[in-house]
């Protein structure tokens, strides 16, 4: 069973802003989240929610697995597959 980890995906969250060359500001306008938000789910203070993971990799244009900090071994394992068989709307 996997068990989210906040303070082990904002050190991930973060090193993917700063390979994109984006500030803390870029990022809050390209998610919608604030800047206080990030920083919180960056140091591990505040967990992410789905709708946070969504725009996380949009804007950092990755999969979950990548945000996650997942290691996959087989593709049907991937958090990215699960989330394929959920419907558009929620």
């Amino acid at each position: 069973m996997m068990k989210y980890e906040g303070y082990m995906v904002g050190p991930v969250l973060r090193k993917l802003r700063l390979e994109r060359g984006l500030s803390i500001l870029q990022a809050s306008d390209l998610t919608g989240l604030s800047t206080s938000s990030l920083n919180q789910i960056e140091q591990g203070g505040r967990n992410m929610s789905m709708k946070s993971l969504f725009l996380f990799m949009e804007a950092y244009d990755t999969d979950a697995n990548t945000v996650l900090d997942i290691k996959v071994r087989q593709k049907e394992d991937s958090i990215d597959s699960k989330l394929a068989m959920l419907p558009e709307k929620q």
